[in-house]
Order: C-alpha cells, then structure tokens, then sequence
C-alpha cells in the first residue's frame, strides 16, 4: 500500500472510472464475496446482474474497489482478486466489511488521497489545493493547470468536471431540495460522515474543513506518518511536514496543528521504543526506528480496529 511518486514522466493521471457514482456502503463487500469465486467478475457481460446493480455501476464498483485498495488486477490477466487489505477489512469475520466505523472510512479516505497515481483529483484537493475555500469551478480550473504545468496531456473540460462532481458529492450530504441527489447517494456514501467538506451557507463556495477529529484513530495517524517517512526516505519528519507537507496526516486528515501535537505526543505510548516524537534545537521532529519495517505496518492496521 505504498503510495507511489508522481512526476512529470508518469505517463497518464486517472480521472475517470468511476461512472458518476459515490462509493457505497455495501458495494465493496458484495464485489469480494464475488471475487473469491469468480475472478473474472469484471470482465463478465453478467457482472452487473452478479452484483445486483446497473451495467455501469459494476465498472464503479471495480473503480472504488481498485483506488481504495481492496482489489487488484492480476499482472498476468484481466482478473481482479482482492489485496490484502481487501482480506482483512472485507471478509466475513473482518475488520469491518460494511464500513459502518469511523477507522474504516478514514482509512479509504486515506488510501483514495494518498496516491496520485489511482484518483488524481482526490490526492490533489487534499495535497496541492491552494485555498481551503472553492468553488467546483475553480477546483476544475486548478486541476487543469496542475496537470498542464507537469508537461501532461490534460483531459477534457467535461471528464474532469465530472470527476470534481463525484468527488465533492462524495463528502458531501446531498440537500434534501437537490433533485439529482438518489436516495442511496444520501444514505450510503460512507466518507459523508467525515465531513470534511461543508457548503458556506449563502453561497456556491465551499470549504475544506479543520478540527479535532476525535473519531479518527491515532494508530491511522501513525499509519499515515510512517508512509509519508517511507515516501520521503528518511526516518525523521519535522513537525511542519507532518501537518502541512504532501501525504501527511495534517493535510489528508486537515488536523488542526493542536490535534496534529496531541495525537503525535501519543504514539509513544501506541508504538513503544519503535517511534519517538521530540524536540531538537528547537524542531519538532518524529522519529522512527525503522520506517521500513513492515510488521510495523500490519501491526498500526490491526490497532484501529481493536
């Protein structure tokens, strides 16, 4: 689940895949219960009558299933079969299978904005946005620049307003005088609950919001930091990366700077002798043992939902 780097040589950004639909509550798992005997479920002209929903939804449920890292395609074929997050979070005696906790919907948030390689526009709003306040006009437009400025072919005006949409329905409650809102887009899209976006009132602009985020789990905090020193390279992250630098919790989770310290003062005592958080000359700093050691990944997991 390692977030890979993105450069002007990677060859495309994804912005599409998702066919208009939010993310729901009970696709993933449905998707994986298929999965463990029909590997070709996505490739199937019956996928969507095998998972119960519309032909396009079945393309976005391979989507979601792909970008929040549950499924896979094998490097041989067109199947998918499921990853080993997918095993430990969607089987029948997982972590959570329905994603009716908070750990399991901060941790798809995290896998969705953490890689620019899978949902570009999603790692974008939560990495590189310039204003914590926007309109859907000005995300698109900055998107388009973003993606011209790193020498690569943009998509069209209407592909990447579509993406936009999706995204900012997917964290936003739809009115209930909203005539294009579903029921199941009001009910079951499970990142609502974050509430990470919110409408101003009186205006067509929202915002990005900064809290507490007291039902966000400090071991996904420490799960975030440790590929964010992976990304990096290096054992050490200062305090300011870690709050406002790219793929850090600060950013993707937007933790005020007073959360951001009390969470990180606590790994200590999470991760005792493999992480230390401390002072030095005057710089804030956390600090791994090993960065690179993956049990310790497996282990940050398996806290959050213990």
């Amino acid at each position: 689940m390692q977030p890979s780097a993105l450069s002007a040589s990677s060859p495309t950004l994804s912005f599409s895949g998702h066919e208009t639909f939010v993310l729901r509550g009970n696709w993933l798992k449905k998707a994986y219960d298929l999965l463990l005997t029909t590997p070709d479920l996505f490739t199937r002209k019956d996928a969507f009558v095998l998972l119960g929903v519309g032909k396009n939804m079945a393309n976005s449920i391979r989507f979601w299933g792909r970008v929040c890292g549950v499924f896979a395609r094998e490097a041989q074929s067109h199947h998918y079969c499921p990853t080993e997050l997918g095993h430990a979070l969607l089987a029948d005696d997982g972590w959570d299978p329905f994603l009716v906790t908070p750990a399991a919907r901060w941790l798809l948030h995290w896998q969705l904005c953490s890689r620019p390689e899978t949902a570009f526009s999603w790692y974008f709003t939560f990495n590189r946005l310039r204003r914590g306040e926007f309109t859907a006009h000005q995300l698109t437009t900055q998107l388009m620049d973003h993606v011209q400025s790193l020498g690569l072919r943009p998509p069209s005006t209407a592909t990447l307003g579509r993406d936009v949409d999706c995204l900012l329905r997917c964290y936003l409650r739809p009115q209930l005088d909203q005539k294009s809102a579903s029921l199941e887009d009001v009910l079951q899209c499970p990142l609502h609950e974050l509430e990470l976006i919110q409408r101003i009132p009186g205006q067509a602009s929202l915002r990005l919001t900064t809290g507490t985020r007291p039902d966000l789990p400090d071991a996904l905090v420490a799960f975030a930091a440790l590929h964010q020193a992976r990304h990096a390279g290096r054992a050490a992250l200062a305090f300011n990366e870690l709050a406002y630098g790219e793929r850090s919790p600060g950013r993707i989770f937007r933790l005020d700077e007073e959360a951001l310290l009390h969470m990180l003062l606590r790994l200590e005592t999470l991760c005792p002798g493999r992480v230390a958080y401390a002072e030095q000359g005057g710089v804030r700093q956390l600090l791994w043992r090993d960065h690179n050691d993956s049990s310790l990944e497996q282990h940050l997991l398996q806290m959050m939902f213990g």
